[in-house]
């Protein structure tokens, strides 16, 4: 795989830069884009390119020559260490050399933007809980936001790319700062089996070094905390974001996994602080599904937030962004859910539930200890019959699964 150095050009009101890519499969471009005020921002250099190849590259064990310029740190980086990482989380992939025709000067002094993603979900509200406040340290203050299109947005993704952008632009005029939308066909290089959660830390980092002629720090929000941080075999590659991302820095650009010192609950209840999550938390799985940027109040990234919510007392503040009635019609089985299904986020609600005092649910312990489908069906009718139903369909189809009812 051949890269070629990249040509900065306008169309209308966009700036692309976009890299010529020669494999054995034919020639092809690799372009991101950026509204025209943002352009200053583009970087002349290939280490966006790079980074956003390299995983596809891999898989296939082609190596990669870079015709134009590359940071030093960043081609040392990607020739061992980052590939040795890679390699843990998705064993298929093979190792490549990775040569440059030309080392790439950093910027003196570092540019003074400190950029991180936003989504409106809780990792990327938390960053910006932490990082706005009139306590946080000049150098880290979030200067502008960032919102990628390079594979999160569904199949539809150029009409969700733009109404998520559009349901969450408010915000950033609100918080006063500059929310820069990039758009990219990074996506089409990624294969089956490089699906989005495997490989979203090279693909959002590859936009934040593309940004390297204005951004000098890049704050990317933290999925999991530093105890379940680790590198091997894994379905998502977040979970090694803190070791990952110091390895995709340059001279130029450092960047950061944030937030990691927290729980997710601790999270939860930090960006319930928050004023401005209120109205544009979004945290659902299935919204690209249903063709909306709202929550469904029924996946299980909904769930766990609502209950994290009722259980700190907060669940009020959000009831403009969540169908709290159906959140409190599926409650009994979701709690039962959380006492079966052992996975970190729900210990951590269990555990905050205790800490609270909270009592759970007595329909929810009764199914939780009950193992016979028939009797788990019978007091899941004694408890609709109170409470209402116990899972809720959205406008997807989709339902909560209760583990213990048969299909």
């Amino acid at each position: 795989m051949i890269l070629s150095t990249p040509d900065i050009v306008q169309r209308e009101n966009q700036v692309f830069h976009q890299v010529t890519v020669e494999s054995p499969k034919g020639s092809s471009f690799l372009w991101y884009s950026v509204e025209e005020p943002f352009g200053g921002l583009l970087s002349h250099s290939c280490d966006a390119a790079l980074v956003g190849l390299l995983i596809p590259a891999m898989a296939c064990g082609e190596d990669i020559h870079i015709r134009g310029a590359v940071s030093e740190r960043l081609l040392y980086n990607l020739s061992g260490p980052c590939q040795s990482v890679l390699r843990y989380v998705m064993p298929r992939l093979r190792p490549i050399r990775v040569t440059a025709d030309t080392l790439s000067p950093s910027l003196t002094p570092r540019p003074a933007g400190v950029a991180t993603g936003f989504s409106g979900g809780i990792d990327s509200y938390c960053v910006l809980a932490d990082n706005l406040g009139a306590d946080t340290l000049p150098g880290f203050r979030i200067t502008h936001l960032l919102f990628n299109n390079v594979g999160s947005h569904g199949k539809d993704n150029e009409r969700m790319f733009h109404a998520r952008f559009e349901h969450l632009a408010p915000s950033a005029r609100r918080l006063g700062l500059p929310f820069v939308k990039v758009d990219s066909n990074l996506g089409s290089f990624f294969g089956n089996g490089l699906g989005f959660t495997k490989t979203h830390t090279f693909r959002n980092a590859s936009v934040a070094l593309l940004l390297q002629g204005g951004i000098g720090r890049y704050l990317y929000a933290s999925a999991f905390n530093y105890q379940n941080v680790f590198v091997g075999l894994a379905r998502e590659i977040a979970y090694t974001d803190s070791i990952s991302l110091p390895l995709l820095s340059t001279d130029t650009l450092d960047a950061f996994s944030a937030g990691s010192e927290y729980t997710r609950v601790e999270k939860t209840v930090r960006v319930a602080d928050f004023a401005e999550s209120y109205g544009t938390l979004d945290v659902c799985i299935n919204s690209h599904q249903r063709g909306t940027v709202t929550n469904c109040s029924a996946c299980p990234k909904c769930l766990r937030t609502l209950a994290t919510l009722d259980i700190a007392g907060l669940l009020e503040r959000y009831s403009a962004v969540f169908d709290l009635e159906a959140y409190r019609r599926q409650k009994n089985v979701y709690f039962a859910e959380l006492l079966a299904i052992r996975n970190p986020f729900h210990r951590e609600i269990i555990a905050f539930a205790r800490r609270r005092g909270y009592p759970l649910p007595i329909a929810s312990r009764i199914l939780h200890l009950l193992r016979f489908p028939s009797l788990s069906r019978f007091f899941g009718q004694i408890s609709e019959t109170f409470t209402g139903p116990p899972t809720t369909t959205g406008s997807s189809g989709s339902s909560v699964h209760n583990p213990y009812q048969s299909n």
